[in-house]
């Protein structure tokens, strides 16, 4: 167990104040001596040097190349700037992750679609990747030794890192910008591994922000709150968008609502992974805690969340969400707050439930049920997968199983499978299949990923039972629905790295886990008698 000693709780940047500071105190003023500098040297090569007889240096830099070197300095010193603010305050990468991020992805697909391409890629790994690597290797101890299931997905990420550069098979989707070349944004190389490299900096950034801050119960509430808002404001444009044919797509035969991801499938399984996490935050916000939360942001928020969720009308998602909601909400029966709450929460429940299918049929003009009933039946899709993944399996030998065909070679086979099928519209590049892909491309070593993802369920499952308090209970029924969630989908969609719902699922669960840890190492510093007999009570 990590020392409670360890968790310090200052994130406060040092501030300087008084007199008698040298002229040289560049640890102190750095930021504003770079500037300086930036906008002296230029004027000191282009000027002044030549005012001394040294005429090189003003014939080899024109008007433009010293622009771009005093921006490139300012800019230098403003991302450092950046760079020392960030750092300690792991929080607010955090916040981008779990609140930002589909937005973001929004604005620059809508900007690329008018031409302009903002570099997102590049961009992010300078505002978010960088400062989180530096963030996770700086408290790697303490990460390590608090959350059980990091060290595995480390050995994955190491794992994939050696097939990325040693053993790649550079698959790439030519209908994309530049897509011949195996590092451009055609490559679906650089896309998974980018994708797994923020699901484990959404892990240590998560882990650190809840590990690392005084208020933790504050921050948990802050960005519930900031997730219900958020949450709500995008489904709500969604809800409002479906009657004109804004925010939604015909997809075999079905308008189904995206919201602002570009297909059915990621925006479906970005509310199933919401959705779960909703229904734990109703139970969470029972009892001593409900003051923390306001009840109409809370009610408000799960209703606009749920009836958005079934405009996507994803067969997948919704029965994976009630199977996973259903499993949450049994094991918080076990929560005194909860309980004593029984028959308000099913009062709840009947209301949600039919609110949400009156809206959904309000706006589509059609039966939730009998559209269920038709994509039920309607079984192409899966009919397909199941054709690709059988092709797959027996590219599978006793030589491959161990060191797999090569980091996305399951996606190249897909692709050269659907290139000349006359049933597709156009090639395809995705698996739909986590444990098929990972073990064609990587091996068994490459199942690492779903040891970290059970190892994360033995943890919820003996937290649960060992909760030293009944309410600690809420936080492990949570993270174990999400995590059946995510294996669930794992099977029949790219749920291991697509898009933001994997992303989404190890940041929730990983700061569910450490609010937790924190909530436990205090009341057992408080006063473990009373702990103890709470908990046998």
């Amino acid at each position: 167990m990590t020392r409670a000693s360890e968790v310090y709780t200052n994130h406060s940047v040092p501030v300087f104040v008084g007199s008698g500071l040298s002229a040289l105190d560049f640890k102190r003023f750095g930021p504003m001596w770079g500037v300086l500098l930036g906008l002296l040297l230029p004027v000191l090569g282009y000027w002044l040097l030549p005012e001394l007889g040294i005429t090189a240096v003003s014939e080899l830099l024109n008007v433009k190349k010293l622009i771009l070197l005093c921006g490139a300095i300012i800019g230098g010193v403003m991302y450092w700037s950046y760079f020392r603010f960030v750092l300690p305050r792991p929080q607010l990468l955090m916040a981008f992750i779990v609140l930002a991020w589909p937005l973001v992805a929004f604005f620059n697909a809508f900007l690329m679609e008018a031409g302009l391409n903002i570099h997102l890629r590049p961009l992010l790994i300078l505002a978010l990747a960088v400062p989180s690597l530096w963030i996770t290797v700086k408290h790697a101890r303490l990460l390590i030794s608090t959350l059980p299931w990091l060290k595995y997905y480390l050995l994955f990420f190491g794992w994939l890192v050696l097939y990325f550069l040693f053993y790649n098979a550079n698959a790439v989707d030519p209908r994309l910008s530049g897509g011949e070349e195996a590092l451009s944004e055609g490559s679906v190389s650089m896309v998974q591994l980018i994708a797994y490299f923020y699901c484990l900096m959404g892990i240590t950034v998560s882990a650190t922000a809840f590990l690392k801050t005084r208020d933790y119960r504050g921050l948990f509430d802050t960005m519930n709150k900031a997730l219900l808002f958020v949450s709500a404001g995008e489904s709500l444009l969604t809800i409002l968008g479906y009657p004109f044919g804004l925010f939604n797509q015909m997809l075999d035969g079905f308008t189904r609502a995206i919201g602002i991801f570009t297909h059915p499938n990621p925006f479906a399984h970005h509310m199933g992974v919401l959705m779960v996490y909703l229904l734990g935050l109703f139970c969470y916000y029972q009892g001593e805690r409900k003051s923390r939360m306001p009840a109409w942001l809370l009610f408000g928020g799960i209703v606009i969340n749920f009836v958005a969720f079934l405009l996507g009308l994803s067969k997948t998602a919704l029965g994976v969400f009630a199977l996973c909601g259903g499993v949450v909400f049994l094991m918080n029966l076990a929560v005194p707050a909860v309980r004593r709450g029984f028959l308000q929460i099913l009062l709840g429940l009947a209301i949600l439930f039919p609110v949400g299918l009156f809206l959904f049929e309000a706006l589509s003009g059609q039966s939730f049920f009998g559209l269920l009933e038709s994509r039920i039946d309607q079984t192409q899709s899966l009919t397909w997968r199941t054709m690709i993944w059988q092709d797959l399996i027996a590219g599978i030998n006793p030589l491959t199983i161990w060191f797999g065909h090569g980091f996305t070679a399951a996606n190249d086979t897909v692709f050269h499978l659907t290139f000349n099928d006359a049933k597709n519209a156009q090639p395809l590049m995705m698996v739909h299949n986590a444990y098929i892909a990972l073990i064609y491309d990587l091996g068994v070593m490459g199942y690492l990923m779903f040891v970290a993802a059970a190892s994360m369920v033995m943890s919820a499952l003996k937290g649960w039972a060992a909760a030293v308090h009944p309410a600690l209970r809420t936080e492990h029924s949570m993270m174990l629905g999400l995590v059946m969630y995510f294996l669930f989908v794992c099977a029949f969609d790219e749920m291991s790295y697509m898009f933001d719902a994997p992303l989404l699922f190890w940041s929730l669960a990983t700061a569910l886990y450490c609010v937790n840890w924190r909530e436990q190492q205090d009341a057992l510093n408080s006063d473990p008698r009373q702990a103890l007999l709470e908990y046998l009570q």
